[in-house]
């Protein structure tokens, strides 16, 4: 339990009165620690159709992790399989394309990878079924490029040994036209969907060589690192703003001949730990090329200490129906070389227009959007993105042939504000300082433990692992006892404030503990799937 469980109060709250103790003398309201004091919401895994709601809560409930991990990852599969594909285009002139950039943010030994591994299989299985259909063609043209070559390079040798000018010149057309003729035989490479990391100027090159299409899906943070700079001091982020908005982009240095994309569409999804968040959230330079705010971040609670030792495997008809969903999608968008274009329906635009205005009255100053503004200028086009993901998942068959309807986008815009509560939140965690991230999990050992009254020493036997030194333990109890958190009691023990264990909140944001009798996996348990009867 952490001090974010506790409902942290200001003077101005009508309990702020001096507090007495049992036994002992009167206490002060104690000063707030910064930081969220309730969670973010749940991931509405009802916005999903059957056949992928129920895979979500599948994997969670198997993998004992909340369903926003795995929801978020299958918002990004879906990005993986429509991305450069398919775009929504509300009113005409705007066209927004489906793909995404989403972070799920979470501690170490919270089971990313597991969750990962299911949710992304069916991608690499079609990759693999792509990259066999495609070996044969990629023979051929590899053969013909080297008869090619061949070619030229006879068709060179025999104008240079040519000793009559006339037959010289004849010979230097035919070697000419050779190398044309050889050069403009491509030989392909294997097709691919996913990577788990690149450096910006390989990822070009992939995007080039796959129709300006890619996904980073990875259970690891390596790739805030390499945006950070890990490969050079300066990175260069072109392949993930442009691959974002879907603008041209180049890269000479790549190769002889040069890498381009006229229309890239990169999606990136990252599972990487809250240290990892702060490094790219705080990196000035990330920041100052927006980067950061086109993230749709996800912060699942951690049910760690609540989660059952055995849990039921996802159910084969599942699995199945999950694979061969997301297998065919990501085959048949791979085959088209343009993107189609899908609008709303009357009923979808009002309610898209409706959301969008609200969002601008949010940005206004004292609205909730108006101290993220970068993020939030971005909201509404990437409700639209959301928008057309759902409505590819619930018409995996022909969504390409009908509009958005009214349900998908309203789908869409609960998708959107649990992704804005979260990069609140987000936000905060980037925002807080090691000395208040030490108090407030201080606090909540106490809290948790019922340690009304303590020693340093018997305090310190609680922390060590994350607080090894007693200097630590120390600084911390000077900063409490400054914040009036703690005090030195007549005995010599240190008191805890009564207000710390009467004011506990169950859902904090740091440790995000379930309730035995919460609702995370209901979905999952009736007989029609987490859409009743959808």
């Amino acid at each position: 339990m952490s001090a974010a469980r506790l409902h942290l109060v200001t003077t101005d709250h009508p309990d702020a009165t001096a507090e007495q103790s049992p036994g002992g003398p009167l206490w002060d309201v104690p000063v707030p620690l910064t930081g969220p004091t309730t969670a973010p919401p749940p991931f509405p895994v009802e916005v999903f159709p059957r056949w992928l709601g129920d895979m979500v809560t599948g994997v969670a409930r198997f993998t004992a992790t909340d369903p926003a991990m795995a929801g978020t990852l299958a918002m990004a599969v879906l990005s993986a399989c429509a991305g450069g594909r398919l775009d929504v285009e509300p009113v005409p002139g705007w066209r927004e394309p489906v793909n995404i950039f989403a972070a799920v943010i979470a501690g170490p030994g919270e089971r990313k990878s597991p969750v990962h591994r299911a949710m992304t299989a069916p991608l690499f299985a079609a990759q693999s079924t792509l990259a066999e259909a495609a070996r044969p063609r990629i023979a051929e043209a590899a053969a013909l490029r080297d008869i090619a070559d061949r070619q030229a390079e006879q068709a060179k040798t025999a104008a240079a040994k040519a000793s009559d000018p006339h037959k010289r010149d004849e010979a230097a057309a035919e070697a000419v036209a050779a190398a044309i003729a050889a050069e403009a035989i491509t030989v392909p490479t294997l097709p691919k969907l996913i990577v788990d990391d690149a450096t910006p100027e390989a990822l070009i090159g992939l995007m080039a060589a796959n129709g300006g299409r890619m996904a980073i899906i990875s259970d690891e943070g390596g790739i805030f690192d390499t945006l950070a700079g890990r490969y050079s001091g300066a990175p260069n982020l072109d392949p993930y703003l442009k691959g974002h908005a879907g603008q041209p982009m180049s890269n000479e240095r790549q190769t002889r001949e040069g890498a381009s994309v006229d229309k890239p569409a990169l999606t990136v999804c990252v599972m990487a730990q809250p240290t990892v968040l702060r490094k790219f959230g705080g990196n000035a330079d990330l920041a100052g090329r927006g980067l950061p705010a086109r993230f749709l971040f996800a912060l699942p609670r951690s049910l760690a200490g609540y989660r059952p030792v055995d849990t039921p495997p996802v159910p084969e008809q599942v699995t199945a129906g999950y694979r061969h969903r997301v297998h065919d999608l990501a085959a048949t968008f791979a085959e088209w070389p343009d993107p189609d274009v899908v609008t709303l329906t009357d009923d979808a635009s009002r309610v898209r227009r409706a959301a969008a205005e609200q969002v601008e009255a949010e940005l206004r100053p004292g609205g909730t959007l108006y101290d993220m503004r970068e993020w939030g200028n971005k909201l509404t086009g990437a409700t639209l993105r959301l928008a057309g993901l759902l409505h590819v998942a619930h018409h995996p068959t022909d969504a390409w042939l009908r509009p958005i309807d009214a349900d998908r986008m309203a789908d869409a815009v609960r998708l959107a504000e649990f992704f804005a509560a979260h990069y609140r939140t987000a936000l905060t965690a980037i925002g807080t300082d090691t000395a208040v991230e030490n108090a407030r999990y201080v606090l909540g050992v106490l809290t948790g433990k019922g340690m009304t009254t303590f020693t340093r020493r018997e305090l310190h036997r609680r922390v060590s692992r994350r607080l090894p030194k007693s200097d630590d333990v120390s600084a911390v109890l000077t900063e409490l006892a400054a914040l009036g958190w703690v005090r030195h009691g007549p005995d010599g023990r240190y008191e805890l404030h009564p207000r710390a264990t009467a004011e506990q909140e169950p859902g904090s944001v740091d440790t995000l503990t379930p309730d035995p009798d919460s609702d995370v996996y209901a979905a999952q348990d009736t007989g029609e799937g987490v859409n009743g009867s959808r």
